[in-house]
């Protein structure tokens, strides 16, 4: 590995061949990846398994990791304009979101379909920041005619995740000052002497933290968190771990669970076909949308839905992995070429009718079974409703068992402790 030049976007050296483009945390991560597995996220390549996957997630579980978001896209949306901008774009009431404060949201065209899914914050009464799916070209669009400025500061910060039940005592140990913050909540600290941004957020289920680290910053703050944990029994955590624990909370992913509606391309490797398109209400979302406020983008579009039910319903699946596998390939007890996520959507059915697809499915360490989201027609979508899915082994159609259950898969944790 000593002869592969890495770069986190912030300065190439000359004449030098880059062997990819890595994030703030590059000169830390890479000797940590034993398997030297990496995948691709948007702009940058991450590590995709340090060590074992299913070590990395009981330490998510069970103790505290640390892991590379970085690649996520971060916005500023600045100026006199920018709370108006907001309000018309985002369905939750913008005008509530407090300094400090970090609201989730979808966002959608016209026609109620996402756009993204993310983070919505306020920094000051007219500074807004947003980290989601790559999305600039859809911001920047909406804030033609105002007295808005939308920068991109994608590759100026690095976020390293720290989630898991022993999170909160990492977080006081290495900035020895910081009170515990409620959930979707803002504050500074200073860690090894920088600056640094923390998040009350995460996308595991787990208590956990989103640190916003500057980009030059990125390897003395991975050094203090990593010695800070070392007595919680801290690991790094890579891609596959962190996607598996989303799918276990129930927590969904634009490009594999959905198709964006906006005009960027996604951050995601693969993505799904265009009618995939979904609305907040096919998403699970519908909480997260306002009608009490004053007109937003797609607005209608949600209220015709909302007043029909014309929309799918998600739900969990748990599926028959043997059926998958002709009851073949248990590797310690458990079915190893299915570990990683199927990013694909597969067909649903219930007696002999399409009602639907599945995404994201996958084996889950966690609760020892094949689980997976269902985006089903309401009729399909009671609690223990029989399907079968039209799964691709080897390039032929087979059948393969499903339940519906209720999600999340695991209970979450975040806002509770």
């Amino acid at each position: 590995m000593n002869d592969i030049k890495f770069t986190s976007g912030l300065s190439v050296v000359a004449d030098a061949h880059v062997a990819f483009r890595g994030t703030p945390f590059v000169e830390r991560t890479a000797p940590l990846n034993q398997n030297a597995l990496w995948m691709r996220w948007d702009r940058n390549m991450v590590v995709d398994c340090y060590s074992d996957m299913v070590e990395e997630l009981a330490a998510i579980r069970n103790r505290v990791a640390m892991g590379d978001m970085s690649p996520l896209s971060k916005y500023v949306i600045a100026g006199p304009d920018a709370e108006r901008m907001m309000d018309a774009l985002i369905p939750r009431d913008i005008k509530k979101l407090q300094v400090g404060q970090i609201y989730y949201a979808p966002w959608c065209d016209e026609n109620g379909h996402v756009v993204g899914d993310g983070l919505v914050f306020r920094m000051d009464e007219t500074t807004f920041r947003v980290s989601a799916d790559p999305g600039l070209s859809w911001w920047k669009q909406h804030a033609e005619g105002l007295d808005v400025r939308v920068t991109d500061i994608s590759d100026s910060y690095g976020i390293l995740t720290l989630q898991g039940p022993r999170s909160r005592e990492v977080l006081e140990a290495v900035t020895k000052s910081v009170q515990e913050l409620p959930f979707s909540r803002l504050a500074i600290v200073t860690i090894a002497g920088r600056r640094v941004e923390i998040l009350r957020q995460g996308f595991t289920g787990e208590h956990g933290y989103e640190l916003w680290v500057k980009a030059d910053d990125g390897a003395a703050v991975w050094d203090a968190v990593e010695a800070a944990g070392k007595p919680f029994g801290i690991l790094p955590a890579g891609a596959w771990a962190l996607d598996i624990a989303r799918l276990e909370a129930g927590l969904l992913i634009v490009g594999y669970d959905y198709t964006s509606a906006g005009p960027d391309h996604g951050g995601a490797g693969i993505q799904a076909a265009g009618k995939y398109r979904a609305s907040p209400f096919d998403l699970g979302l519908g909480r997260l949308v306002d009608f009490r406020k004053a007109d937003f983008i797609g607005k209608a579009a949600l209220q015709r839905m909302s007043n029909t039910g014309d929309h799918r319903q998600l739900v969990g699946l748990d599926i028959d992995w043997s059926q998958a596998l002709d009851g073949k390939g248990l590797e310690s007890n458990a079915p190893g070429n299915l570990r990683r996520v199927q990013w694909y959507p597969l067909k649903a059915f219930r007696g002999g009718k399409e009602v639907g697809h599945a995404s994201s499915v996958a084996w889950s360490p966690s609760t020892g079974r094949m689980i997976g989201f269902g985006h089903l027609r309401r009729e399909a979508a009671e609690t223990g409703t029989e399907l079968t899915l039209k799964w691709n082994k080897d390039g032929v159609a087979a059948d393969v068992r499903a339940h519906v259950v209720g999600l999340p898969f695991l209970s979450l944790k975040r806002a509770a402790n």
